[in-house]
């Protein structure tokens, strides 16, 4: 017995083995972590091969909507997965399609989720709600990939995770469209004064002339190719023709190589050209041409795609950009009849965002016309029944930008051009007003100029002023819808608040407040004959000042109250992932 206590007190104090002792007694946890560390990192790669195959899934799914569950399955497949697709008809196999139960489920590699809907690519809505699933018409995809992680060491004690990967992809979609004003009723005259001021010299195009002009179309991109070779600038890209300067006389040289242009617009280009003589007034068209992501294609690499614009659309635009003075002052003289003396002074504020017929660009993409402020004096002799009278009229006109943004594109298949396009549209609002403003305070686009009372009749004897003021209002936005039919037609569709340019011009003129002083002392005759000839007299004007007016924000791209937008072209592209 003693000797069994010394042995046992001596093993008690021993330390050797203890190292061993410890490992052995660690090594199933040792083990046990070195085997939850392999199967994370094995879950981690495995996760990132189903993320880039449920990405790729949705690519594959978006090229092609109608055939969206077998290209996936046959996808899945070529990248080593039996994976059964669901849908809303069933499971999508290799052996077409079924129902399946759990148990069946289980036979597969994985299960996909197939979601179609439609993607609205804007930056104005949040992230996670730009994908509406279920929303036809369909031209999104989204994929949700679920898998068994494969485990190794910790299936003994634990039952494998299911592994989830999600994505979203959506054809890429690229519109061209604009928001301008058709040309209608011109006037050479006030056309010619006008345009003529903005390049700094005289037109004497007739008013075939400008219609012809406004009648024909040029392509675009075809134009800037054109214009690179001329300039020898074939090696760069669209945006390097953009931002070189140019002279007008060289802008109209290159439009007369449009293909299919009449005889009548050529000779009208090669009038203009000849009335800038020397002058070489610059400007560069990135200024007016905005082309969105086709910018960043090479010289010659269009696309094909269809971005139209009127010649007339080209030259007045051209010649906004190049008048950077951004104020004009011209005499119309007896450009309009009805009117005498008529003395115009213009103000661009903010110049027109893209040309019209000229925008190309992605959801969220806007176009717009110019902001302009307008003062006009005319003169009438002789007022309805006093002779020998003279009527001054001075008239401010603040109109606002129409703007068009594109909201939603979605993609039809079959082709690249099938889509229907979704344009919010607000049409340019007015103020007009009778009565006398100060010119010099145009070019502060930061505050409104005061109008006051105006002496329209300062005789001798007799005192007569007027004021008046009117507001063409609509800041609620229109959604224009256009299908593919329209886009293939280039139908213009319209926009307008509750007054026309004609009828504001009526209603401004007919609620004139007008007060008569006769040998200074100021009496009120609401039904005097002097107050009677002068409102016979003002609304007489109507249809000269309209005219006027009209010709006036045309060359501008403007109408009052009114826009007119069309779809040139779409280009639903490859697909590409989105979230």
């Amino acid at each position: 017995m003693r000797k069994f206590r010394v042995t046992l007190a001596r093993f008690a104090v021993d330390a050797r083995g203890n190292i061993a002792i410890t490992v052995a007694l660690c090594a199933p946890l040792i083990l046990y972590t070195l085997g939850l560390g392999i199967d994370y990192g094995m879950m981690t790669l495995q996760q990132r091969r189903l993320q880039e195959l449920s990405d790729l899934g949705a690519i594959v799914a978006a090229s092609d909507i109608n055939h969206a569950a077998e290209n996936l399955v046959t996808n899945f497949s070529q990248n080593g997965l039996n994976v059964a697709v669901r849908t809303a008809n069933g499971y999508e196999t290799k052996q077409g399609t079924s129902q399946l139960s759990e148990a069946d489920l289980k036979t597969f590699d994985a299960v996909a989720n197939l979601v179609p809907g439609t993607y609205l690519a804007d930056t104005a809505t949040a992230l996670g709600s730009r994908f509406s699933p279920g929303t036809q018409p369909y031209d999104a995809a989204k994929v949700e990939l679920s898998q068994k992680a494969e485990l190794t060491f910790a299936a003994v004690f634990a039952a494998a995770p299911t592994l989830n990967a999600t994505g979203t992809a959506s054809a890429s979609k690229l519109v061209a469209f604009s928001v301008g004003s058709r040309l209608a009723s011109l006037n050479d005259g006030v056309l010619n004064a006008l345009l003529g001021s903005l390049l700094g010299t005289t037109l004497s195009l007739k008013v075939g002339d400008y219609t012809a002009l406004a009648a024909a179309n040029v392509e675009l991109l075809s134009f800037l190719d054109t214009l690179a070779t001329d300039l020898k600038l074939t090696a760069g890209s669209y945006d390097d023709v953009l931002a070189t300067e140019i002279s007008y006389p060289r802008l109209l040289t290159t439009l007369k190589k449009t293909s299919g242009l009449t005889s009548t617009v050529t000779k009208s280009l090669d009038t203009i050209e000849k009335a800038l003589g020397t002058k070489q007034v610059k400007l560069k068209l990135e200024d007016l041409l905005n082309l969105g992501p086709t910018g960043e294609r090479l010289v010659g690499s269009g696309s094909h795609l269809s971005v139209d614009a009127s010649v007339m659309d080209v030259l007045s635009a051209a010649a906004i950009a190049a008048n950077q003075q951004k104020q004009v002052a011209v005499n119309l003289n007896a450009a309009v009849p009805g009117l005498a003396a008529t003395k115009l002074t213009l103000a661009i504020g903010e110049p027109p965002k893209e040309m019209a017929s000229n925008m190309v660009g992605t959801t969220g993409a806007v176009v717009r016309t110019a902001q302009v402020r307008l003062a006009i004096e005319v003169n009438v002799l002789g007022i309805s029944s006093i002779a020998g009278i003279k009527l001054r009229v001075p008239l401010y006109v603040e109109v606002a930008y129409a703007e068009a943004r594109l909201a939603s594109v979605s993609c039809l298949g079959a082709n690249a051009q099938n889509a229907n396009v979704g344009i919010d549209v607000v049409p340019g609002v007015a103020e007009l007003d009778l009565g006398d403003v100060d010119t010099n305070a145009f070019a502060n686009f930061g505050s409104k100029p005061r109008v006051s009372r105006a002496k329209i009749i300062d005789a001798p004897l007799l005192s007569v002023s007027a004021l008046a003021e009117v507001n063409v209002t609509n800041q609620t936005k229109t959604r224009l819808t256009f299908q593919p039919q329209d886009i293939a037609a280039k139908t213009i569709k319209n926009v307008s608040t509750r007054d026309t340019l004609t009828s504001t011009v009526a209603t401004l003129l007919g609620n004139t407040d007008v007060q008569v002083t006769i040998l200074g002392l100021g009496i009120g005759l609401p039904k005097s004959i002097i107050q009677g000839a002068v409102a016979d007299t003002l609304t007489g004007l109507t249809k000269p000042l309209d005219e006027l007016l009209f010709n006036i924000l045309t060359l501008l791209g403007i109408k009052i109250g009114e826009a007119d937008v069309r779809v040139t072209d779409v280009r639903c592209q490859q697909s590409v992932l989105v979230q």
